[in-house]
């Protein structure tokens, strides 16, 4: 099993930052453990801290959007954006669905933020973040 990488490790990983309280976050979490089998893709619960602490302030969007953020190569994505990036790690083939990218900006954006905004309509409510088995951890930062 990996060992976790501490914060000043992660600097250089790709990092995906989800609501832990989403049902709907936590299967798109669970459907990108299952296929990214280069197990490159580390996760944390945007309620954690972890992004306050690893991203300079100015970079976090203010106030947080109801989206998933990804960070990678020292830049925070939002919105379609994150999860078109986030589809290139994954297997084939859902890899396929980072050429959506080539969706304007605007279009791919309004489609996001009203799935985004029912998405405790789709997908339900937690009170905790879920928790991941033995080998996941490890890709699960604080």
């Amino acid at each position: 099993m990996k060992k976790l990488p501490d914060l000043e490790q992660l600097q250089d990983k790709p990092v995906v930052f989800y609501d832990g309280t989403c049902g709907f976050c936590q299967g798109s979490i669970q459907i990108a453990l299952k296929y990214n089998a280069r197990q490159n893709l580390y996760f944390a619960a945007l309620q954690s801290g972890v992004l306050e602490a690893l991203v300079p302030q100015a970079q976090i969007p203010h106030p947080l959007p109801d989206s998933i953020l990804f960070y990678e190569n020292g830049r925070v994505y939002t919105e379609s954006d994150a999860a078109l990036r986030i589809a290139r790690h994954l297997d084939f083939p859902l890899s396929i669905l980072a050429a959506f990218r080539i969706i304007p900006l605007s279009f791919r954006n309004f489609v996001y933020r009203l799935v985004a905004k029912n998405r405790y309509l789709i997908a339900g409510r937690t009170e905790s973040c879920m928790l991941p088995s033995p080998e996941q951890r490890a890709r699960f930062v604080g």
